[in-house]
């Protein structure tokens, strides 16, 4: 993600309002003459779409839409920008995907806040690893609060030796 053009700091992240994850689906269905229908997984990874809107000043939108114009080819190329789901604000590569790529509309009766939306393809989501997940759907927050602190001082201040864990 390094060569990739990365979302302008001075601007927000999207709105809690309207924003929704839609993933690709991972697998294809053959309907039977009888009986139930097959399933089969076809990828392992695959892309979600983001339905996202952004609230910006007149000084934000101008460097939206520059930052569409100069960087990423009126909206066709790649970027990186950080993204809400399962684990938090994460840094993701998305591109918009519609036509016109975003839709703007103004807020109140001056005009100086206008309202962005947009739906952005996302190449994948990270989600949590497989030992993650065998911990998180077995134990509560608080108790893997209540685990770690014994486990730290037993990994990295009570095993012997110099090759501690670092």
């Amino acid at each position: 993600m390094a060569d990739l053009p990365v979302w302008p700091a001075v601007l927000p992240a999207p709105s809690p309002d309207g924003y929704s994850i839609t993933p690709v689906t991972a697998y294809a269905r053959t309907d039977m003459d009888n009986g139930t229908a097959r399933q089969r997984r076809r990828f392992t990874r695959t892309p979600s779409y983001i339905a996202v809107s952004w609230m910006l000043t007149q000084e934000q939108f101008a460097v939206f839409e520059g930052f569409i114009a100069y960087e990423i080819g009126l909206g066709a190329n790649w970027f990186q920008t950080r993204l809400l789901n399962g684990l938090g604000m994460n840094p993701v590569q998305a591109r918009f995907m519609e036509d016109p790529p975003y839709k703007v509309a103004t807020q109140g009766s001056t005009g100086l806040i206008v309202q962005v939306t947009a739906t952005l393809e996302v190449k994948s989501l990270p989600v949590v690893t497989k030992d993650q997940y065998d911990v998180i759907k077995t134990y509560t927050p608080d108790e893997i609060t209540q685990i770690s602190d014994p486990l730290h001082q037993v990994v990295h201040v009570e095993l012997p030796g110099p090759s501690r864990w670092n």
